[in-house]
């Protein structure tokens, strides 16, 4: 009779990880995007805030991309805009910029909008102070742009 027992105890314990394997990926967000549309996301925002500055300080704006590392997402969610779902992520990363040794520990809070098929992603921007409403930049998976859509959205 021990020897039932314990065949039935392995089979309800293969039966719950199998179940399990089938289950918990469908409680991850649906949609996500992949890392390197994160990543580029991360570095448009941090190189839209060095023009900012520049342009607030009238200094020349700084020329390279930021070096991005250890992203870390703390919430993520959808977030309607303009009668869209987008997806709204937030976290924090470490960037330094080209030939800068220092590294800074930023939060982030981005929301990205998938194309129709789920294969495209652009990153908004809320409205300037000018009223012009909501911006979109495509992002690029591999150096080809996967939104042909006007940047300027």
């Amino acid at each position: 009779m021990l020897p039932l027992i314990a065949v039935l105890r392995r089979l309800v314990v293969g039966m719950a990880l199998l179940l399990m394997l089938v289950l918990l990926p469908a409680c991850s967000v649906s949609g996500q995007p992949p890392r390197q549309i994160l990543m580029q996301a991360l570095a448009m925002q941090v190189q839209f805030t060095q023009e900012d500055l520049a342009a607030a300080l009238q200094l020349p704006a700084l020329s390279g991309e930021p070096s991005l590392r250890r992203i870390r997402l703390e919430q993520q969610g959808h977030e309607a805009v303009e009668g869209q779902q987008a997806l709204h992520l937030q976290g924090r990363f470490d960037w330094s910029l080209p030939d800068d040794p220092i590294r800074v520990d930023s939060p982030f809070d981005l929301l990205l909008l998938p194309g129709s098929k789920g294969q495209s992603w652009r990153l908004l921007r809320p409205p300037a102070e000018e009223g012009v409403g909501w911006r979109s930049y495509p992002l690029t998976r591999q150096g080809l742009v996967v939104d042909a859509a006007d940047a300027s959205g």
